[in-house]
């Protein structure tokens, strides 16, 4: 094996070995440091006139193991009896590079009891294109934002009950601009308790290889091979009989 072989070999493990692991964008997507890196949104007053509870305990309604997996600690929200109609929730916004893929993964559960006729409850996770605040989020998502997860549930009879136990949700998306912004949307009207959960959030980059097209590695790997090859060819014409 020549040495330029070797040195082929050992930079190709190299390269492979400096390869971006995916890393999470979000601030504390598990939600064990409470709601730090997290803000509150609530709809603008009018029609909405209740607000969510945001805690990470357990003391909230629905009939679910809480929290997540049994141990730490999940985000809760809840819309108590009498507290009216509500739309709120969680967002944060983070530094995205445009043209990237993306992967926003997570778990989620929610319920709700039904009161009035015409009553009805939503949880979404958006992906909202740049930085944006409640006014945007309270509205349904544009073109350039991805609608990640929805569930949702209309017309409960009196005092029936919704619920979803912790299922996983994902959803991939293309960043338009230099900023995303997450956001955890419930909304329930006409309804008794209502409460939405959160845990294990994610948003990491999609890797399309292991060594970018345009990283300096992929072409000193490739030069190198062109060289090796060449040298490879040369070595078995000058090992032929003449």
């Amino acid at each position: 094996m020549t040495a330029i072989v070797r040195a082929l070999i050992l930079l190709v493990f190299l390269a492979g070995g400096t390869a971006v692991r995916a890393q999470n964008l979000l601030t504390n997507g598990n939600f064990e440091s409470g709601l730090t890196g997290w803000s509150t949104w609530t709809a603008p007053p009018g029609f909405w006139n209740g607000t969510w509870i945001h805690s990470n305990d357990c003391d909230i309604w629905v009939p679910t193991q809480c929290p997540f997996g049994g141990a730490g600690t999940s985000h809760a929200q809840k819309k108590g009896s009498g507290a009216g109609n509500a739309h709120g929730g969680l967002f944060q916004t983070v530094a995205v590079t445009p043209g990237r893929v993306y992967r926003l993964r997570g778990a989620w559960s929610g319920g709700v009891t039904g009161n009035a006729g015409g009553n009805a409850t939503w949880w979404e996770v958006v992906a909202y294109d740049g930085a944006v605040g409640a006014a945007t989020i309270d509205a349904a998502p544009g073109p350039l934002d991805t609608l990640i997860a929805r569930r949702d549930v209309s017309n409960l009879a009196l005092n029936g009950v919704f619920q979803f136990e912790w299922e996983p949700f994902g959803a991939t998306f293309t960043a338009a601009s230099s900023q995303v912004t997450i956001a955890l949307k419930t909304g329930s009207f006409f309804t008794f308790d209502a409460a939405g959960y959160h845990d294990d959030l994610v948003l990491e980059e999609v890797a399309s290889s292991n060594i970018p097209a345009n990283s300096p590695w992929a072409l000193v790997v490739l030069c190198l091979g062109l060289l090796a090859t060449g040298a490879w060819l040369r070595r078995g014409q000058g090992m032929r009989p003449r």
